[in-house]
């Protein structure tokens, strides 16, 4: 699944539009929806849901990270610019720099965000959010975005059509573009530094494929399962027991219809794919991946509209939007498994769900 959604809208807009002023965010609370939506066949899980986006200005907003504090990192769009914020303790930060957004948020203290400002890779730390830390382009380099940060502060993103990857003292780490594709970028990072990448080919979506950076700097290919001809990665768990989970989906054609949400399991030493798991919901994506191996992402449904869901073990739990809004996307999920985070395309903005398990 290529990442086409008000998200992807903001690298190019941010590129373009340079030295408004941001938006002052208001600093009501947020309403969140008491009730409490059931899933599975006991009915044993449960969640609330935050209505971020009642918190910020504008008209759009999304929430594309989320931490084990609950803290969100997203963005919004106030005319005529999209901006990047934070929710921390329960509160909106405006993540200073001018127009951009963020899409990557650690754990840690302080927590650091990994995005965009002004169409530049960026991150900034929660101890001073007022500015960002403007990660390293080489020469001839102009525009880029850092999409995943780790507890050190390391982290991946891309510079035009090239992956890349940077330590935590802004070093740029080469990543080449493997044989056979034309475009890379890096979307997550764990603490251990083994990240995920997807690699594009020319041919429309077909052949495009997902790797996993070891330490080693060793790149992993994600093979497609049986008939289908493309996987794409969206982010990666912490090491355990040797092994680490990987979200994604696998798909037979270009069109983001075929795709089928994946998990894979990967020895982070050797490389070696231990399990893959795939969702029989065609038209299915993964986008968080919790250490537990939880794959928070969504769905299309019968009416051609989006349903956020958490899938765990055997278990889907579809994730509602609050009342009045609806086509919700799950973009991420804390490390713990407890906080996902995501939007309502329609008559919503940003939001944030709080797993509730016996």
């Amino acid at each position: 699944m290529k990442r086409l959604t008000l998200s992807s809208a903001t690298c190019a807009l941010v590129a373009i539009i340079a030295g408004a002023c941001t938006a002052d965010i208001p600093s009501a609370a947020a309403p969140t929806d008491p009730a409490l939506a059931k899933g599975g066949p006991s009915a044993s899980a449960a969640y609330t849901v935050l209505n971020i986006h009642a918190l910020l200005p504008g008209t759009q907003s999304e929430a594309q990270g989320v931490n084990d504090a609950g803290d969100v990192a997203g963005l919004y769009y106030a005319d005529p610019s999209f901006y990047p914020f934070a929710l921390v303790s329960g509160a909106p930060v405006t993540l200073g720099g001018g127009p951009g957004a963020a899409y990557g948020i650690s754990n840690g203290s302080p927590a650091y965000v990994a995005g965009s400002s002004n169409g530049v890779p960026a991150r900034w730390s929660l101890a001073d959010p007022t500015q960002p830390a403007l990660l390293p382009l080489a020469a001839g380099e102009t525009s880029g975005v850092a999409d995943g940060v780790n507890d050190a502060g390391d982290a991946v993103g891309k510079v035009g059509p090239n992956a890349a990857m940077w330590l935590a003292d802004g070093t740029r780490i080469p990543i080449a573009t493997p044989a056979g594709f034309v475009r890379g970028e890096g979307r997550g990072i764990d603490n251990a530094g083994l990240a995920v990448l997807q690699f594009l080919t020319s041919l429309g979506g077909s052949g495009d494929r997902g790797y996993v950076r070891l330490a080693s700097g060793a790149l992993i290919e994600l093979p497609p399962e049986g008939a289908d001809v493309s996987t794409y990665v969206n982010d990666i768990a912490e090491v355990a027991n040797g092994l680490v989970y990987v979200s994604g989906s696998t798909g037979s054609s270009s069109s983001e219809s075929s795709a089928r949400a994946a998990r894979w399991t990967v020895d982070a030493a050797t490389g070696a794919i231990v399990q893959s798991s795939v969702l029989a919901t065609t038209g299915s994506h993964g986008l968080g991946v919790s250490d537990a191996g939880g794959i928070a992402g969504f769905s299309e449904n019968r009416s051609l509209l989006s349903d956020a869901f958490l899938w765990r073990g055997t278990n889907v739990l579809k994730l509602a939007p609050p009342k009045g809004s609806r086509d919700a996307r799950a973009w991420a999920i804390s490390r713990s498994g407890q906080f996902v985070a995501g939007h309502a395309r329609i008559g919503g903005g940003a939001l944030r769900w709080t797993i509730v398990t016996p």
